[in-house]
């Protein structure tokens, strides 16, 4: 008897502090923040975080997801990232990127092939939407420039100017393609002013076909198998991918 009660109290220890570690149903926590959050904010799920005692809250709002952190508690609230610092890995980034990510069809990674402005390189192929300005482009172009140069990729560069962030990108995008230049001209920051019909219709026309997609940022990667990411990848994570891909 004194066994069997033995093992009724682990159990229930077990039990008690199971729960105690447990995070905040969905239902709770869109209760939790009714007062925080607009009201067609939807709380999409919740699960433990890579930092013990916060829980992953993943939300969305129109069609945008995003995520935040509550303790298990649902006292407190952490709006910020999540950084493993060894490996230099913006987990919160990675999260949004992966709940956000867009899978084409084959027929749109077709499409996708009409407004490539240039390729570069031999290997294994990805489409490279860009903005020639943006700073996180050019981040990313350096790291592909090296593999172009070992003939470990081949990049199909896909203009996609944000205007609003960066006025002037849209007629160097332009440009580059008017004046035939490549993917070495675009990590060298060519500054070009042409214009002509061919290149101003591939970008405008681009951009609309890719915001139609639900592409919304740069840098974005387009594998042909339809896969997409949006955020810098680096060297291993890009090798990774295309040897995923192919």
């Amino acid at each position: 008897m004194r066994f069997k009660g033995y093992i009724w109290i682990v159990g229930l220890f077990l039990w008690l502090t199971g729960a105690a570690g447990a995070c905040p149903t969905p239902q709770k926590v869109q209760q939790l923040l009714r007062n925080l959050t607009p009201g067609n904010l939807k709380i999409l799920s919740v699960r433990p975080s890579a930092v013990k005692g916060l829980c992953e809250v993943t939300l969305q709002q129109g069609t945008r997801k995003g995520v935040t952190y509550i303790d298990e508690s649902g006292r407190y609230l952490v709006a910020g990232r999540i950084i493993e610092i060894a490996k230099r890995r913006d987990l919160t980034g990675e999260r949004i990127s992966e709940l956000n990510r867009v899978k084409l069809t084959p027929q749109q990674v077709q499409k996708l092939r009409q407004y490539v402005a240039f390729s570069a390189g031999k290997g294994p192929e990805v489409f490279f939407i860009i903005d020639p300005d943006c700073p996180f482009c050019k981040k990313a172009e350096r790291i592909l420039w090296q593999l172009i140069q070992e003939n470990k990729v081949r990049v199909n560069v896909v203009f996609f100017p944000l205007e609003q962030l960066h006025p002037r990108a849209k007629q160097k995008a332009i440009a580059l393609i008017c004046e035939k230049k490549g993917f070495e001209d675009l990590v060298a920051g060519y500054q070009g002013t042409k214009e002509c019909r061919e290149g101003k219709d591939k970008v405008e026309e681009g951009a609309r076909f890719v915001k139609s997609l639900g592409i919304r940022g740069t840098p974005t990667y387009v594998f042909p198998s339809g896969l997409t990411h949006s955020g810098v990848l680096s060297r291993e994570q890009l090798l990774k991918l295309l040897k995923n891909a192919s």
